[in-house]
């Protein structure tokens, strides 16, 4: 067996990282067995010295030079975390993908959780670069799991919870920057009654030029509908959504669209290409059919129809 080190083993394996790790943990914690307590007063760089908070590893990590900070257990923050340098990962411990061989929608919720006890966002990201993996978000009535204000993150692989009391106003992303130019994919979302959308991009800065949401499965559960999936407002340009598998109970349908563009009067603004969803349920709707362009989307049929009739609204 090759000699491991962060910077790969003798067989040539791409380095995790050039950075440093900074652990996160609850006040009270196991690891190995042994029970340890964290504290925003350690140093963070080894799992048997936690920090508490996700906002003391960015206070001491270091911008772009690849810092990661782990996060491990169930985590309730008393305020945000703001991500506000720029080129850190925040990852809790990786789990199987769906397929072995290549990442997927995973159906059973990631180990590490991420959610807040005042009335506020879970992560708020105001620096660019930022990836965000491997946790499991669990938004508070009213607020974002994330509010991302900031270009080019990277948020893949996590599971979501969006059960509190219904809200129109609980996103699971909230994007409010104006290139922010997003790739989120890899997401498990289980929504019970009519929250606000999962994914709602709506800058009050100016238009967001680029984005990607992509190979994720969303879950309607409960007996109300919900209104939307993905809301998309002024200003978006060149956003696609891809590769969505819808799944609502039998008590409830999404009752305006998978995907709202209302507002947004970009001809061609949102490219919907190869997402599924249920009979009954509208896929889009828009101020014009200009400003949404559909490719190879099908709406599900009951037993014994079609199997699946290509969408074309």
């Amino acid at each position: 067996m090759g000699f491991l080190t962060k910077w790969g083993s003798a067989w040539g394996d791409i380095p995790l990282t050039t950075g440093r790790i900074f652990w996160v943990a609850p006040s009270n914690y196991t690891l190995e067995g042994r029970a340890y307590s964290s504290s925003d007063n350690h140093d963070g760089l080894s799992p048997e010295r936690a920090l508490t908070t996700i906002n003391q590893a960015v206070t001491n990590a270091t911008a772009d030079v690849g810092d990661t900070i782990m996060v491990i257990g169930a985590n309730t923050f008393a305020a945000t975390q703001t991500i506000s340098k720029a080129g850190l990962r925040i990852m809790g411990l990786p789990g199987g993908p769906v397929d072995a061989h290549a990442h997927g929608t995973r159906t059973t919720r990631y180990g590490t959780t991420v959610t807040t006890s005042a009335t506020a966002d879970v992560f708020t990201v105001t620096a660019a670069r930022t990836e965000i993996a491997y946790l499991h978000f669990v938004p508070v009535a009213a607020k974002a799991g994330i509010n991302l204000a900031a270009a080019d993150a990277n948020i893949h692989d996590l599971t979501w919870n969006m059960t509190t009391a219904a809200n129109t106003a609980t996103f699971g992303i909230s994007i409010t920057g104006a290139t922010a130019r997003p790739r989120i994919s890899n997401c498990y979302v289980y929504v019970e009654d009519n929250q606000g959308p999962f994914l709602r991009c709506a800058s009050a800065t100016g238009g967001m030029d680029g984005g990607i949401f992509r190979r994720s499965t969303i879950v309607l559960a409960g007996t109300t509908a919900w209104d939307d999936v993905i809301e998309i407002t002024t200003g978006v340009d060149n956003f696609l959504v891809a590769d969505l598998d819808i799944v609502a109970s039998s008590g409830a349908r999404i009752g305006t669209a998978v995907v709202n563009v209302t507002g947004n009067t970009n001809d061609n603004g949102v490219t919907v290409m190869r997402c599924m969803q249920p009979v009954g349920v509208l896929l889009t709707t828009a101020t014009a059919t200009s400003d949404i362009s559909l490719c190879n989307n099908y709406i599900a049929t009951i037993n014994g129809g079609t199997g699946g009739t290509l969408d074309t609204v």
